[in-house]
């Protein structure tokens, strides 16, 4: 009995020191590992790669911002074209009016759709800011923003005053054109056997003879949009029409 015991406390005494043993190693191991700093090596060509390639990215995104800010400056893109929807109307009045008449409109006549066109345009904005029901979005470098009523009402006079300068000078050209047209082939119904088709076309031409651009034709449209925003401010949408309206504006 007594030898076991001694075995016994021998063999305890050699496992508690295997423990500490151990433990004293992985601290040594630990402490080893924390002192020693780790190396890593990248060679020049690694190191002019990834410098290139974090200027690239950069400068991709910079030129990116640059770019959007650089095209909304420049188109100032709209929600919606004062110009080409003045143009729809007044290109649907000629047609209906056309229909009505079975005749050619005058440069008068078609002079007149367009201060209609824009009179309607003009309606609708008013009408629908004080209805509660409009709203109009614009986009610039500064980003989206709603639009006022006299923000719009001023963007609808700068497209009038572009679309009445572009169709005066097509009506100056037109009937420039038609002027060269007819003497052309006047002197052709003279000396050639095709007279018939050449004496109808002159005909026609002479029956739109009076179809002249009016002088100062431009300041005449301008006059127009002021006489009708005069009578706009007393118009009274329950009570009476645009059409009714319009009957006094006209281009004289």
């Amino acid at each position: 009995m007594k030898i076991s015991n001694n075995i016994n406390v021998t063999s305890s005494l050699i496992t508690q020191n295997d423990a500490k043993n151990q433990r004293e190693n992985m601290q040594t191991g630990v402490k080893r590992m924390t002192d020693q700093s780790v190396k890593l090596s990248i060679s020049n060509e690694g190191q002019e790669s990834y410098r290139k390639s974090i200027h690239k990215d950069r400068q991709e995104t910079s030129d990116t911002i640059l770019q959007q800010r650089e095209q909304l400056k420049n188109e100032k893109i709209s929600f919606v074209d004062y110009g080409y929807e003045m143009s729809k109307k007044a290109a649907q009045l000629n047609k209906d009016a056309a229909n009505a008449k079975s005749s050619v409109l005058s440069v008068t006549d078609r002079a007149d759709n367009y201060v209609a066109a824009y009179a309607e345009l003009y309606d609708e904005i008013v009408q629908g800011y004080e209805n509660g029901t409009r709203e109009m979005y614009i986009a610039d470098e500064n980003g989206t923003h709603k639009l006022t009523k006299d923000e719009e009402l001023s963007a609808l006079d700068a497209a009038y005053t572009k679309t009445v300068d572009d169709f005066v000078t097509m009506e100056k050209t037109n009937q420039h054109a038609r002027g060269i047209i007819s003497e052309e082939m006047e002197k052709i119904s003279k000396i050639t056997s095709r007279a018939t088709s050449e004496t109808d076309f002159l005909k026609e031409q002479k029956a739109r003879g009076t179809d002249t651009v009016p002088e100062n034709l431009n300041e005449k449209m301008y006059k127009a949009i002021a006489s009708f925003k005069e009578k706009y401010a007393m118009f009274n949408p329950n009570a009476d029409t645009l059409s009714q309206l319009l009957m006094g504006v006209k281009i004289s």
